[in-house]
């Protein structure tokens, strides 16, 4: 069997899970958030006008971005719990299931054939290697790409709609990342502030409505629960700890501004665990390296292999005698007519980022690419996303 027939009896099965521009998604909310906060000359969907009426119009909207918590944590929470009770419908996000790519869809409003941002890791043709996109650096020696002369608008070649939003905006972000080149290209180069603690991140939000003259847009960044659910998998104490504090918080900045705003929460991507016996690492060794033109990218569950046009056909054979069925190797052209990447024709940015072929975990299976010199730490987490598994690509849609 192919690797497009695994795919497609895979998603046939609903083993795996692929994105739909015609039922509730991340981008779609992306463009309704956008033109309630007063961003004109949208082009929404009915999906996208949908969810624009479920919000409603208010003269203050707060945007939540929950990170890692998608539905399969929302379901396990109690039905009293604040996240549960407003709970508004499912929706799915984007591929790969990963930060990088949903919040710059959130943030663009376009799929990731438009926007270019292909995974954690990604490749960028003008430093001709994998970046560590949010960290603004290269993957190989964590070296700045503004000192490596990479412009930022290369680099994220679609805008960020927020830049455009006519009333006062503010992000709130934890402080470790308030002044970073993405948290700036993310926000629109609106204005951001940090916090230290997520209570002191609520209080921030809260102050800015309250204090609001004129009509505001607020977003809030919380990544405690990824953060723990990567290390612990998310079962354990630690994660189902801060999934309560969260909702307890969000609960507390609905009350505070309760007769002014309208809260709206989402996630990025859900979690799926990943046993010890499912982690790979992928190594550059004399087999696989000389039929690579880069070395790999992408992220934990999906592998992006740039190959010399000859070497397509046994670099599929290395990971079938290598891997199994634990990963799949489709063509990016097939990939892309699935629609994996959005409805949209992909830039040519976009294209060149995505390679030849992409290497899709079929389930739990994660992999890492290490070139030997740094520690693969990745592969020591217990728990990703970047899948198509429905427990990394259901992500919820809640309204208070």
């Amino acid at each position: 069997m192919s690797g497009l027939d695994s795919l497609l009896e895979a998603l046939d099965s609903g083993s795996l899970v692929a994105p739909e521009h015609d039922r509730p998604n991340l981008v779609d909310l992306g463009r309704a958030v956008a033109s309630l906060a007063g961003v004109g000359a949208l082009d929404l969907s009915s999906v996208a006008s949908d969810i624009r009426e479920a919000i409603g119009e208010t003269d203050h909207l707060v945007l939540v971005m929950a990170d890692g918590v998608g539905m399969n944590m929302i379901e396990s929470m109690p039905k009293h719990s604040f996240l549960t009770r407003h709970l508004h419908e499912e929706m799915l996000t984007v591929f790969p299931s990963t930060t990088s790519v949903a919040l710059t869809s959130l943030t663009t409003g376009e799929w990731p054939a438009v926007h270019a941002v292909t995974g954690w890791w990604t490749h960028l043709p003008d430093l001709g290697a994998a970046s560590t996109i949010l960290a603004y650096t290269s993957r190989a020696d964590d070296k700045d790409l503004l000192a490596r002369g990479i412009d930022p608008a290369r680099a994220f070649p679609v805008p960020s709609m927020w830049a455009s939003i006519p009333r006062d905006v503010l992000a709130v972000v934890p402080e470790r990342i308030a002044g970073s080149v993405y948290s700036r290209y993310f926000g629109g180069g609106r204005r951001t502030e940090g916090y230290a603690s997520l209570a002191s991140g609520v209080d921030i939000a809260i102050a800015h409505v309250s204090a609001a003259v004129d009509k505001t847009f607020t977003y809030l960044y919380v990544p405690h629960v990824d953060s723990l659910a990567h290390l612990h998998g998310i079962t354990r104490p630690e994660v189902r700890h801060a999934l309560c504090n969260v909702d307890r918080q969000i609960g507390r900045l609905r009350t505070a501004i309760e007769s002014k705003a309208r809260v709206v929460v989402t996630a990025d991507h859900g979690f799926l665990d990943a046993p010890a016996p499912s982690r790979y690492t992928l190594r550059p060794t004399r087999r696989l390296h000389p039929l690579l033109r880069f070395h790999p990218s992408g992220d934990a569950r999906v592998m992006y292999l740039h190959t010399w046009d000859w070497a397509r056909d046994r670099v599929r054979r290395y990971f079938e005698s290598r891997f199994g069925d634990g990963f799949i190797v489709v063509d990016v052209d097939d990939a892309l007519r699935l629609g994996l990447y959005g409805p949209d024709e992909p830039t040519d940015e976009a294209g060149k980022r995505l390679g030849d072929l992409i290497a899709i975990s079929s389930g739990a299976n994660v992999l890492e690419y290490n070139t030997g010199r740094g520690p693969g730490r990745m592969v020591q987490l217990n728990s990703h996303h970047s899948g198509l598994s429905p427990q990394e690509m259901k992500i919820p849609l809640i309204v208070a």
